[in-house]
């Protein structure tokens, strides 16, 4: 078989899992297994009794795992090119690389030989097979969804802007209350960015309370805004959540409805 016909046809098995190949569905639906059990893998070897006395098979299981998936990344990378959006040989492979899910997958695969487990990263790759598991309903939501939030990046962007102008604000302003009494605790402002977070999101785990009247009063204050702002991207998040569940069949690049 020539390259160019031999690497047609990997595109089609791993790039195209709607696609009419034999082996397509059969090869992902692998994929999605192995995915499944090395994140079960990560969780069990979490408990000492069933790990202990294991280990090796712990380790030649993760190992031949990122053997496959090392294999089945570089082939990706290999065939890519075959798409219109990675035609460049070189250009379009730095472009597929550096895509999300593809860099999780590099990131997975880099750190086996570090120690590092991340192994369960990998759950993300299921969102992009969820046609291999015959699932089509399931992945046209998905896309409807991705054009919804793409529709709201400007109102999360902003809220992400007032979440960040809280926070500052509100440590800022607790550790000149606070620091003279405190000096301790509320030692410097990145300090008490910590109080923040967790007074904003309405947490609270009472590790740095504020003792002056002043420092409970803009504690007070901070609580009751944090209530509004950071619903903020929840709200916007919901709202495309449920436009995804009502919307037409839409283009996931241009949230427009498919001609």
């Amino acid at each position: 078989m020539a390259p160019d016909s031999l690497r047609h046809s990997i595109h089609l098995i791993l790039h195209n899992p709607t696609g009419k190949h034999p082996v397509t569905a059969w090869l992902n639906r692998f994929l999605v297994l192995l995915i499944i059990a090395n994140a079960t893998a990560v969780a069990v070897e979490t408990v000492e009794s069933i790990y202990l006395g294991n280990e090796q098979a712990f380790h030649i299981f993760e190992a031949v795992s990122t053997i496959v998936f090392l294999f089945e990344y570089l082939a990706r990378l290999w065939s890519c090119v075959e798409q219109d959006a990675f035609a460049q040989p070189l250009i379009g492979r730095l472009r597929w690389a550096t895509r999300p899910v593809a860099f999780l997958d590099l990131i997975v695969i880099v750190t086996f030989f570090s120690g590092v487990d991340l192994r369960f990263l990998r759950l993300a790759r299921l969102f992009r097979l969820l046609r291999v598991l015959n699932l089509d309903a399931m992945a046209k939501t998905y896309e409807n969804l991705k054009a919804s939030i793409a529709m709201r990046k400007d109102l999360l962007l902003v809220s992400a802007v007032l979440m960040f102008i809280a926070l500052f604000s509100s440590a800022a302003l607790l550790y000149i209350f606070e620091h003279a009494a405190q000096p301790k605790m509320f030692s410097s402002i990145p300090a008490t960015l910590w109080w923040s977070i967790v007074t904003l999101a309405t947490i609270g785990y009472g590790d740095m309370v504020p003792v002056t009247i002043a420092g409970k009063v803009c504690a007070g204050f901070t609580a009751i805004f944090g209530v509004g702002v950071f619903a903020l991207p929840t709200a916007i998040l919901t709202a495309a959540v449920i436009e995804a569940g009502n919307r037409a069949d839409v283009c996931p690049h241009c949230g427009k409805e498919r001609h």
